[in-house]
This record gives structure tokens, C-alpha cells and sequence, in this order.
């Protein structure tokens, strides 16, 4: 069968080679084709559309607005009316004129067209007799007293200009008509070129596609014989999965049986160490806890090797404090470093730069522990230090974590054999310590899966610094991890708490810590019974074991948030021997506020009811948007009369384009105190506003214009456009 597929393969191969060269040689030719045409076709209609066209409707509107500002003025003057009606209708025909030649000048007349002295000349002179008079009409907008002598002067202004403007338009339209003409001769010339390339290429592609048949034919017979390969490799595959499957399954089962019973060990240890015991049983207790927990950090360690080989090992980003996790994380591990008889020491940075990270808080928790429970393990009598140091420029900050002890130290050949797979330095390692040799495998995984490095530096029987680096993302502070913000023990106020567990000595070592930490506690066997008692009694927080007979977790949480009981609403978190991804996501569907995995210690007991405590309300703000007034109406109604529909269309789409530029131009001239450019930036948006009837947007600029810019009104003023622009678009 493998000599069979090389040989298919090969056929393949040859033949695929040969076909990919044609394909490509017969897909450029008829793309040149392609081009060719459409190429002709946007000539065309660039020439009946193209940017002199627009400069020429540009011209159009320019000398269009002049005539309109200079006859508002004219009659103004004549009738002698200066009423602030009058004078706001005046400054909005030149907030008008004053965008249009602004939008003149964005299409780089002077660039498109070639121009004489002459019309050089008029082009300068239009220019001043708009931009020249806008200090005049900000004192008329600001409410000024009105200077009949300046407006008489301005009207005159505004004669001439209409003239130039108008010798503009005409000498536009001449070189527009002129060069339109020539550009169809160039047309029609390069006509008649294509047709030549377009016989040549008819000709090139039938030569391809007789030639892609021979090659088809070649593939196919090797292609049969693929196909009764995959088949067989199918079926390989599903026996495999099918494998992979069930041994998932049984590590999950193992690990629930192996839990639940281990639960019961380390709690009751627990409990016993809280009451008065005599000096020779506290040793052999002392001894019962340490045990069973090596024995829970061997399980967990083989379930998280599990999730690294099936690609399933998730970090869940969010804000992490520092100083709290890596403080917590270092009184966890005290205790065991006493009983080895060693001393642990956590420097830390006066100050953060970064003191809230984004990152995974749980992850970098278990690669911490990791490392410091190794140290620990292979230290007696001495130093195991735990160093945090801020590396790296602010744009690209990384947090390094060292962990550094004076324990027995790995030799060169010994450092090639870390972070391999149930791999010890030595076979006495694992007689003489413990372990499975997956904890710096699960620690590598992590840490690259935060986007960091990990590394170790160590000398044989002079210690060991194993340091791993991770980037140091700034976050909010709101989120931070819950656990580690509650290192230090508390007083909890008294909370109605619903404890649902099917095994009887959970039950009591659950209750236990529970009634140690001052609760009341609520037994029910299975999930009938807390369907029942959620019910009739309100509880503050519900603890479901998720496997019990009749009823289990998931169906009870369903039935409770379904119910209109008095306890529908209560946190319900689930403490469960299952510890899967798969676990979590059914306990959240069902309406969970939350997963724990056993065993449960009176730790995280603490850390669930101190969330109660410190669970925030939120509220939602709403948002009014913006309404379509008579202004904008009025306005679209005499530019659709005037141009139609379509154009309008056109230039509202123009205003919120062109406003997007000049709010992020403003931004930048904000960020640099020019106030120069601001004024002129919100000057521009103001009329430009007011060319398509946003009055609203116009004011807000305009009184910008005179107050003291921040970036929150600034942000307002953005806000408000991007909902005209919804609502417009919408």
C-alpha cells in the first residue's frame, strides 16, 4: 500500500507541477484580459467622471455660493436691515462659501489644471476675498456690533469676486471639454492596439485547456488510487479517535473517583488541625494533610498534561494585581518551606510601573507554585527567593519572575532534560523526592501560552534560578483576581448558604468549614431535595456537587433558575470532582455563577464568600440619540431641489468622511496645545456642517471655538457626529 501511494504521489507530483505553471500562465492571461477591458472601461468613464469633473462641479458650487453671499449682503445693505436674523443668515452664506472653497482647494486645482498667469491671478484673488474676510464674520457670529463701512466694503469684495469666479467657471469648463475630447482619440487608438492582444490570448488559452485535459487525465488515475488510501486512513483515524476518546473519558472518571474520597481526606486533616490535639497525634496529621496533598498535585498535574496533549489548555485573560497574586502565592507555600526547614523571601519593586497586568491570574498562579514547591523540594536548610523585576522599555515592558534557591543544583547534562515529559535529572530523583516530571512540561505550556519565555540557570550543588518572562500589558484595576486580593483572613458576614452534596463526609467536612467561617448551612442530599428547599427558603449562596443520584447539578441549577422560587436568583457555584473544560462549560450554560474543583479547602471557601461580599452593582447609562430637526429638512429639501437626490446622498457622505479627518486632526492639534489650528479645524467643520443642515453640529463647533477645549468635550462633539451618521446612514 505505501509503495502504491509514493508511486501515486510521484505521478502526482510530476503532473501537478507542469498543471500549476499552465494554470498560472492561463489565469494571468485572462486577468490581462480581464484588465484590459475594464482598464478601457474606467478610462471611459473617467473621463466622463474623473477628477476634473469634480473640480468643475467644485468651481461650479464655489461661484455658485459667491453669487448667493454677495446678493444676501447687497440687499441687506440696500434695505438697510441688520437685524441678527439677517446678520446669522449672512455668516452661515459665508460658513457656506468659506467650505466650498475649502473643498476647492482639497482637489489641488491649481495641480489638475494647467494654468496661465491670468488665471493664476484669479485663483489668488478668489482665494484672498474669501479667507481674507473671516475675521470680519467671526466678530458679526460672536454678536459684535455691525460695521455698515466694513460690510459696504466686503459687498464690494464680493462683486469682484463674483466675477472672477465666474471667468474661473467658464475657463474650467472650456479645458475640461478640450481634454475630454483628446483623451476620446486616446481611446479609441488603444482600441484598436487590444485587439491584437485579445486574439493572442483567445489563441493562448485554447492552447492551455487541450493541454490541462492531458494533465487531468494523468491525475485521475492517481487520484483513485489516493482516495482507496484515505479511505483506509479514515478508518485508522476513527479507531484512533475512538481510542483517544476513551481514555479522555477515563482520566476524567479516574480523576472524579480519585478526588472525592481525597476531598474527604484533606478536609477532615483540615478540620482536625483546627481543634486541640494531642502532641502525638499532630505529627501523623500534619503528615496525612502533606500527603494528600502531593497526591492531589500529582492528579492535577496529569489532568493538565492531558489538556496540553489534546491542545485544550485555555488562559482566560483578565486584570491581575501583582503584588497581591505573587504575595498570596508566596504565604501558600510558607508553611512547606518552614517544614523543610527553609527560609522563602519575596522582593518585590518599590513600586510598580505596571502594578495591574493583563494576563491569566490562575496560570500565573500554578506556574508560581510550581516553581517555589520545586525549589522547596529539592532545598533543605537554606533560601528559596522569589524576585519580581520589571524589564524592558515601556512599549514593549516584560515582568521576569525568578525563582532562586540554594538546593542541590542540576548539572549541564541535567538542564537538557528539563521541561521534557516525565523526565527527572537522575532515576533517584524521583525515588528520593516524588514527583511525575510534568510540572516544568505543564510550566512551559503556560507560560507560552501567556506569550512568555521560560529558562533556568544552575550549577551543580550551588543552587538554581529558574525564570520565566511574561509581557506586562497594563489593565484596569476593577477585575482584579478575587483570590488573591483575599490573601489575609477576614470576618465574613452571616450568610443563608444551601450546601448540596450527595457524600456524607463532604457533607461534613463542607459544613465544617463553613460553620468555622461563621455561616449557616442548609443540607440537602441530592438535587431534588435543593430543588425543594430553594423553593420555600431564600439562601444568599447555593454549593451544588454536580454527580448525585436522582438529580444531578446541572438538571437541579436548571429547574431552580427556571422556578419562581424564593432562591432563583442566588449565586449558584458548583464544587465538583470533575475538573474539565467541558464541566465548566455545561455548569454556565445551566446558569452557574461559578466553578470550583475539588477537593474544596477552607481557603477557597473563603474566597467564595468573600466575592459574595464584595460582588459590585452595575448600571447601565442610556444613550439619547440625536434627532433630524427642521434645519437639516430645509436644507436637504433645497439641495435635492437644486441637485437631486443622489447628490445630496453624495455630499452628506463627503461631510462625515471629511469630518472623520478633521475630529482626529483636531485630536492631534489638541494633544499639542496648537490652538491655532484648532480654531481653524472647528471653523472648517462648523461650515461644513452647516452646507448640509447639521446646525447642531455647527453650534457645538462654533462654541468650541470660544471655550476652553478637553478632550471629553472633544469626545462628545465625535460622539454626536458618529450617531448623525447612523442615524443619517441607518
Amino acid at each position: 500500500m505505501i509503495t502504491a501511494a509514493q508511486q501515486s504521489g510521484d505521478i502526482i507530483r510530476k503532473a501537478s507541477k507542469a498543471t500549476v505553471v499552465l494554470q498560472c500562465f492561463a489565469v494571468l492571461l485572462l486577468l490581462g484580459l480581464v484588465f484590459l477591458f475594464a482598464d478601457i472601461s474606467r478610462k471611459y468613464s473617467a473621463l466622463q467622471d474623473g477628477i476634473r469633473e469634480n473640480a468643475l462641479w467644485s468651481v461650479y458650487q464655489l461661484d455658485r455660493e459667491a453669487r448667493r453671499l454677495h446678493e444676501t449682503l447687497h440687499i441687506m445693505l440696500v434695505e438697510n436691515d441688520l437685524t441678527p436674523e439677517r446678520i446669522k443668515a449672512l455668516g452661515t452664506r459665508y460658513d457656506i462659501l468659506y467650505s466650498r472653497m475649502n473643498i476647492l482647494d482639497k482637489t489641488s486645482f491649481e495641480t489638475k489644471f494647467k494654468l496661465d498667469a491670468a488665471v493664476a491671478e484669479q485663483v489668488t484673488a478668489i482665494r484672498d476675498a474669501v479667507f481674507g474676510r473671516s475675521a470680519v464674520f467671526d466678530r458679526l457670529a460672536a454678536g459684535d456690533p455691525v460695521d455698515p463701512v466694513q460690510l459696504e466694503t466686503a459687498d464690494s469684495e464680493f462683486e469682484r469676486l463674483v466675477e472672477n469666479t465666474e471667468k474661473l467657471l467658464l475657463y474650467t469648463n472650456s479645458t475640461v471639454s478640450i481634454e475630454r475630447a483628446e483623451a476620446r482619440d486616446a481611446v479609441l487608438d488603444l482600441q484598436m492596439k487590444s485587439a491584437g492582444l485579445v486574439a493572442l490570448l483567445v489563441c493562448c488559452v485554447v492552447f492551455l485547456i487541450l493541454t490541462l485535459r492531458r494533465q487531468l487525465k494523468s491525475v485521475q488515475l492517481a487520484g483513485l488510487s489516493l482516495e482507496a488510501i484515505s479511505n483506509q486512513l479514515k478508518e485508522s483515524y476513527l479507531a484512533a479517535e475512538a481510542g483517544n476518546r476513551a481514555k479522555s473519558q477515563f482520566m476524567a472518571t479516574m480523576g472524579h473517583e480519585i478526588r472525592t474520597p481525597l476531598n474527604a481526606i484533606l478536609g477532615t486533616a483540615e478540620l482536625l488541625e483546627l481543634s486541640p490535639l494531642p502532641p502525638s497525634v499532630a505529627p501523623g496529621l500534619q503528615t496525612i494533610r502533606r500527603s494528600g496533598q502531593a497526591l492531589l498535585e500529582i492528579i492535577n498535574e496529569i489532568l493538565d498534561f492531558a489538556k496540553i496533549e489534546h491542545g485544550k489548555l485555555d488562559v482566560e485573560t483578565r486584570a491581575v494585581d501583582v503584588r497581591a497574586v505573587v504575595t498570596a502565592t508566596v504565604e501558600m507555600v510558607r508553611d512547606r518551606a518552614t517544614e523543610h526547614g527553609n527560609r522563602i523571601a519575596l522582593e518585590l519593586p518599590t513600586s510598580f510601573t505596571t502594578p495591574v497586568i493583563s494576563s491569566d491570574p490562575t496560570r500565573l498562579r500554578q506556574v508560581l507554585l510550581n516553581l517555589l514547591s520545586n525549589a522547596i523540594k529539592f532545598t533543605s536548610e537554606g533560601t528559596v527567593t522569589l524576585r519580581v523585576l520589571e524589564i524592558g522599555d515601556p512599549k514593549d515592558a516584560q515582568l521576569r519572575f525568578e525563582i532562586e534557591d540554594t538546593g542541590i543544583g542540576i548539572d549541564g547534562e541535567g538542564l537538557g532534560k528539563l521541561f521534557q515529559p516525565f523526565s527527572q535529572v537522575d532515576a533517584s530523583i524521583s525515588r528520593k523526592y516524588g514527583g511525575t516530571g510534568l510540572g516544568l512540561t505543564i510550566c512551559k505550556q503556560i507560560v507560552e501560552a501567556l506569550s512568555g519565555t521560560i529558562g533556568v540557570n544552575s550549577r551543580k550543588g550551588e543552587g538554581s534560578i529558574f525564570w520565566f518572562e511574561i509581557p506586562a500589558n497594563p489593565a484596569e484595576k476593577g477585575l482584579v483576581d478575587a483570590l488573591a486580593a483575599k490573601a489575609a483572613p477576614q470576618q465574613f458576614q452571616t450568610w443563608n448558604i444551601l450546601l448540596v452534596e450527595d457524600n456524607v463526609i463532604n457533607q461534613q467536612v463542607a459544613a465544617g468549614f463553613l460553620a468555622h467561617l461563621g455561616q449557616l448551612v442548609t443540607i440537602a442530599n441530592d438535587g431534588l431535595e435543593a430543588v425543594k428547599l430553594a423553593e420555600t427558603t431564600r439562601f444568599d449562596l447555593v454549593l451544588m456537587d454536580m454527580q448525585m443520584p436522582r438529580l444531578d447539578g446541572i438538571e437541579a441549577t436548571k429547574q431552580i433558575r427556571a422556578s419562581n422560587g424564593l432562591s432563583r436568583n442566588a449565586p449558584i457555584i458548583a464544587m465538583t470532582a470533575n475538573a474539565s473544560d467541558d464541566d465548566r462549560r455545561l455548569c454556565e450554560e445551566a446558569g452557574m455563577t461559578g466553578f470550583q474543583s475539588k477537593p474544596v479547602s477552607m481557603h477557597q471557601l473563603r474566597g467564595i464568600i468573600g466575592s459574595l461580599e464584595a460582588a459590585p452593582e452595575t448600571a447601565v447609562e442610556a444613550v439619547q440619540s440625536p434627532s433630524i430637526d427642521n434645519a437639516f429638512e430645509t436644507r436637504r429639501l433645497e439641495i435635492v431641489e437644486a441637485l437631486g437626490e443622489e447628490t445630496f446622498d453624495e455630499l452628506l457622505s463627503s461631510f462625515f468622511e471629511d469630518a472623520s479627518l478633521l475630529l482626529t486632526d483636531l485630536h492631534s492639534a489638541l494633544a499639542v496645545n496648537d490652538h491655532r489650528h484648532t480654531d481653524h479645524l472647528l471653523h472648517t467643520l462648523k461650515g461644513a456642517a452647516s452646507s448640509v443642515g447639521l446646525q447642531d453640529v455647527a453650534d457645538r463647533s462654533q462654541d468650541l471655538r470660544h471655550a476652553s477645549i478637553t478632550e471629553t468635550v472633544l469626545a462628545d462633539l465625535e460622539d454626536t457626529v458618529t450617531r448623525y451618521r447612523q442615524l443619517l446612514v441607518a
